[in-house]
């Protein structure tokens, strides 16, 4: 039996003569849940996603078997997934020269390579230079969390409160008790599995039903016990008992095809924006989703300096469009929300709306 859920259209009529509530940039984990938070509250929000918004039924293939793939999984002829060597080795951008038409991330070699294709951006058309390091990105509707290594844990005050426990760094100013209360309203759209271990360096999350250890795993974690050491299943984010207040997402089947993990969970149990907040958020009727909408520039009112909007190209026409917010939410990576904020030049901020001082970094946006 196949599981098919309908998912709402994103070819909407867009009205860019008005002024949205809120504008936002990117719709991966964070532009998911502001349109999630913002929407449930009443809140009219236009969401601009720079890629396609990706048919999920055919891309999200964690249910087909290997037989039933012409190459097993393996990439199309001409395409390559860069390895670690080549980010250490070459110089950025690591596509120039290379004799393979499409050139991937590496991390679409983890078992995954012709299921993310048409998620991870091809380095031949993006190239980027400066360092060397591996820019994974995602430009399609949900972003990386089409791709997430699923792991959900939580930070501790041993992270927070480095300093007090061992002398090194400094202390943050927040406790791990100021964010408990919001992991526990995440963790009710994410799904976590996972067992209660009262690990002070290991908060516990809001579990469902953990995946069951094998025998081998069992005896290994009753003598871990033994020398006061602990295994635990792994904590992720998969619903295993479903969530009754979505019904986007479904409860793990057990499939074991994980280990295409770059490709994501075409039954939804694992948690990814789309499914998981951006959906739920349009069938409020106060989202509004544009694809294939690059933002180059955050407007600024010409008399207050603060943000009005937000100027950006289609990437299919090439035409400039401009889209009008209250505020704007930048949430579109932390490279590409820097570099944005950067773009952003005008005469009240002739640098852009990011400046640098010593070591701090001031915003003078609605973001």
């Amino acid at each position: 039996m196949t599981l098919v859920k309908v998912a709402p259209p994103i070819e909407q009529d867009v009205d860019l003569t008005q002024t949205y509530d809120a504008v936002i940039v990117g719709s991966g984990a964070a532009g998911g849940m502001a349109a999630h938070v913002l929407t449930s509250r009443g809140m009219k929000v236009l969401m601009l996603e720079a890629g396609k918004k990706l048919d999920i039924n055919q891309e999200l293939r964690s249910m087909q078997w290997p037989y039933d793939h012409p190459r097993r999984g393996d990439a199309p002829p001409g395409s390559h997934h860069l390895s670690f060597n080549e980010y250490t080795i070459r110089k950025p951008p690591y596509a120039k020269g290379a004799a393979f038409k499409h050139v991937y991330s590496y991390v679409g070699g983890w078992g995954g390579s012709d299921y993310v294709k048409n998620i991870l951006v091809d380095e031949k058309d993006h190239p980027y230079t400066g360092s060397n390091y591996a820019w994974v990105r995602a430009r399609c509707l949900g972003g990386k969390t089409n791709i997430w290594g699923r792991l959900a844990l939580r930070l501790s005050d041993y992270d927070f409160k480095a300093k007090t426990h061992d002398g090194y760094g400094e202390d943050w100013p927040i406790a791990y008790a100021d964010l408990e209360p919001y992991y526990d309203k995440v963790d009710l759209y994410l799904g976590i599995s996972g067992v209660k271990e009262n690990l002070p360096h290991l908060p516990d999350s809001q579990f469902q039903r953990p995946s069951k250890l094998n025998w081998g795993e069992v005896k290994l974690r009753e003598s871990l016990k033994k020398a006061g050491q602990v295994l635990t299943p792994y904590r992720a984010g998969v619903t295993t008992d479903g969530l009754k207040h979505n019904k986007y997402r479904s409860k793990c089947y057990g499939r074991g095809a994980c280990d295409r993990r770059p490709g994501g969970c075409d039954i939804h149990a694992v948690f990814d924006s789309p499914t998981g907040l951006i959906y739920p958020a349009m069938d409020t009727g106060y989202l509004t989703v544009r694809p294939n909408s690059t933002a180059h520039e955050v407007l600024v009112d010409k008399n207050t300096g603060r943000a009005r909007g937000v100027a950006f190209l289609d990437s299919v026409t090439r035409k400039s469009y401009e889209a009008k917010g209250k505020v704007v939410i930048l949430a579109a990576s932390t490279l590409e929300s820097a570099r944005l904020l950067l773009l952003s030049r005008s005469p009240q901020h002739p640098n852009g709306l990011v400046t640098r001082a010593g070591t701090s970094v001031t915003t003078s946006a609605s973001t």
